[in-house]
């Protein structure tokens, strides 16, 4: 990554620099490094070392006082070498720590609670990993789920909803369930709707939600020996299900704790900000950009691609099965995020997803 300027001692003092930034979200002196941190180096030598990082464009002075900042590049060398000690196998060698927190009794029964079935909907799982990384973390996140369209229709059922209506519903192999209320026009006896629904599942049951037919929809109208037009409605029911598969679900958690840093209790850059959290389209452009790359992934500052969040950092994970992706769950804070503590938390959750 262009890194191999910095030797050992280079990369101890920007790590403390980073480490006490993140906490106190205050410039950084080289007194307070040699006070702080038991790196055997005096406050001159350090002094001379973090004018070096700024040349090379790691620190940043804000102001006409000793202390410094760290940049975007030193973030992301924080960031690569906190992610590069990941063996190949996924486990998380020493340098990344532990969770430093715990979930309350609350939370760890909700979360595994849908995790075993009590819920067992793909998406509100998503939804409260979320919920529960957002409370972990003390930042925003977000969760979407991954397109439908690569999975098999496990079960269509058709449910009476008072004299005109039915719901019609989808349910995947993954359990993640789709519906769509229609109004009939002309009314269909309990026995009609019965077979029907029969009749529906074992044509559709078992193909994947893309391979869904018009063969197959004329097939179901002429086994149940229905007029078409009585039909027509939950024609379009079943399709606008089969549409659903091919969008995913955002959800949005703990947005206003993004108001609780500092760095974004300017009024207008608040506003921007929470504008993006609240347009789904925005929100799943960057999230599709995460999705296509895959795993773990870490955007810095200027690496977003949208300049209304230039000044945060995304941290994501997509979470996949034989292949197949479930859904990305991702973090937005600001640049001094405990970038440890939101990659421990995304992968706590991932044990829990995949467990």
């Amino acid at each position: 990554m262009g890194h191999e300027e910095l030797d050992s001692r280079k990369m101890l003092i920007l790590k403390a620099i980073i480490d006490d930034y993140i906490t106190d979200n205050e410039p950084v002196g080289s007194r307070t490094i040699a006070k702080k941190h038991d790196i055997g180096l005096s406050s001159a030598t350090i002094r001379n070392e973090m004018a070096d990082l700024e040349e090379m464009g790691y620190l940043s002075q804000p102001h006409t006082s000793s202390g410094r900042v760290p940049s975007d590049k030193a973030y992301r060398l924080y960031v690569d070498e906190l992610i590069g000690h990941v063996s190949e196998d996924g486990e998380k060698k020493s340098a990344i720590a532990e969770l430093g927190f715990v979930p309350t009794a609350e939370e760890y029964e909700a979360l595994t609670g849908y995790m075993q079935g009590k819920v067992n909907e793909l998406s509100q799982a998503l939804k409260v990993a979320s919920e529960l990384v957002a409370r972990l973390t003390q930042y925003t996140s977000f969760a979407m789920t991954g397109k439908a369209h690569q999975r098999s229709v496990k079960t269509l059922q058709l449910v009476p909803v008072g004299t005109r209506q039915i719901l019609v519903i989808v349910v995947l192999d993954n359990d993640m369930i789709k519906n769509s209320m229609v109004k009939l026009d002309s009314e269909l006896t309990g026995d009609d709707i019965s077979r029907l629904s029969e009749i529906c599942n074992s044509v559709i049951a078992g193909h994947m939600a893309n391979s869904i037919s018009l063969d197959m929809i004329n097939n179901i109208v002429f086994m149940s020996g229905i007029q078409r037009s009585k039909l027509l409605p939950i024609i379009d029911g079943i399709v606008d299900c089969i549409k659903q598969c091919d969008t995913a679900e955002i959800y949005t958690e703990g947005t206003s704790k993004l108001l609780a840093h500092p760095e974004f209790s300017d009024v207008s850059k608040a506003r921007t900000l929470l504008e993006v959290l609240g347009n789904e389209q925005s929100m799943q452009t960057l999230l599709e950009s995460c999705q296509e790359a895959g795993g773990l992934v870490v955007k810095i500052g200027s690496e977003n691609s949208m300049s209304e969040i230039s000044d945060c950092s995304v941290v994501t994970a997509t979470y996949s099965v034989n292949g197949v992706d479930i859904g990305t769950i991702g973090v937005l804070g600001p640049k001094r995020m405990d970038y440890t503590k939101v990659i421990s938390a995304l992968e706590y959750v991932r044990k829990k997803l995949l467990s």
